[in-house]
């Protein structure tokens, strides 16, 4: 099912305007004034049919330098939401979960590992406990089959499981200053930086109160941002993300996420038993690395891996992510996700970047 953002034509009305005067004053012989308003925004889908989010509304840079030094928002329809109530909220979600969720309290958020009796992951979710609710925070495009599983295994519980993707709509809002803004009525939300790679809150607002709440952020000098800017954040920190890096198909320890998603100290949840015992006699057949380019050449996602300059035979790994890293000097960041024989540190691999073959370092997470 597709889920439209409730925002999407104010976006797509989003005019760029860039004030250059106060800067180019410090600039003898620079130029003055402002650029004429345009509409740059552009879109990426988000998955096969799950919604479009913004790329970005214009230019790259200046979105990620909020995302650094200010403020931007993010509009996130790539996030869907499941409302648990009852007495027993608490408890179903902890027997369903990698993660230690019966000690939390009320404005706690975790993020942690909804998990298959086969150990692999069904949805990778952020979990805010509320006053009398809590919200599954997870990836659009498996919200409705994660609202089927809870189904499936909460049966005589006290908890009552509602999908409120429909009537409800994320706004992020990343960067070191965003920790200031305010919506009226609304609750500021901790963004997990283990998430993303960045700093941030976000604002659960009901889809018809979207386009004013996005408007009440740009009154405060918060700007927009897209995707671009923001994957680029999180790629050169080296933060995996679900349906991106890695999905359903995945044990927790393929991930390399276990010290922000698994306590190896909680009760019973479906699944623990195979996670444990990978934990205590076994390795992965792959995991998550971040890889180390010996040029500046930056191999695309879907790039594959081989083990020698010769590039034939069986792949070792493929490229899940990349982007350019603006803090390493422009240099090339990328996450792979990497065969056990070839993923320890320093192991080189191979990959095609256009015409030529180029060489990779293998790095820890």
């Amino acid at each position: 099912m597709t889920y439209p953002s409730p925002i999407q034509k104010v976006l797509e009305q989003f005019e760029l305007s860039i004030d250059v005067s106060e800067e180019a004053e410090k600039r003898e012989g620079a130029a003055t004034g402002t650029f004429q308003s345009q509409m740059l925004t552009e879109f990426l889908a988000w998955g096969e049919d799950g919604c479009f989010v913004v790329a970005t509304t214009g230019v790259v840079e200046l979105e990620y330098a909020s995302i650094r030094k200010g403020a931007g928002v993010f509009d996130a329809p790539c996030r869907g939401t499941i409302e648990l109530t009852g007495a027993d909220r608490i408890s179903s979600v902890g027997r369903l979960s990698s993660q230690k969720v019966e000690g939390m309290q009320v404005g706690d958020v975790l993020l942690g590992f909804i998990t298959s009796r086969k150990g692999t992951i069904v949805a990778d979710v952020v979990i805010r406990v509320l006053e009398d609710r809590v919200l599954l925070d997870v990836d659009i495009n498996v919200v409705q089959q994660l609202c089927d599983h809870l189904k499936a295994y909460i049966v005589m519980e006290d908890v009552s499981i509602v999908n409120i993707t429909a009537d409800s709509h994320w706004l992020w809002c990343i960067g070191p200053e965003a920790s200031a803004l305010q919506l009226d009525g609304v609750d500021a939300h901790p963004l997990p930086k283990e998430l993303l790679g960045v700093e941030g809150i976000a604002f659960l607002v009901k889809a018809e109160n979207a386009v004013s709440a996005w408007e009440a952020l740009l009154d405060q000098k918060c700007k927009p941002i897209g995707w671009y800017a923001l994957n680029m954040a999180r790629v050169e920190q080296s933060v995996p993300m679900f349906m991106i890096d890695f999905d359903t198909s995945n044990l927790p320890h393929e991930t390399s996420l276990l010290s922000s998603r698994v306590r190896f100290d909680k009760g019973c949840y479906l699944g623990q038993e195979i996670i444990a015992r990978m934990e205590s006699l076994g390795k992965p057949k792959k995991k998550i690395i971040t890889l180390s380019m010996q040029c500046d050449s930056m191999p695309v996602a879907g790039s594959q891996l081989w083990a020698d300059d010769t590039t034939r035979g069986t792949p070792v790994g493929v490229v899940t992510s990349s982007a350019i890293s603006p803090q390493h000097g422009l240099s090339p960041a990328v996450i792979a996700m990497v065969g056990k024989k070839y993923n320890a540190d320093e192991t080189k691999v191979f990959t095609h970047v256009g015409n030529e073959v180029v060489e990779a370092i293998v790095k820890p997470l």
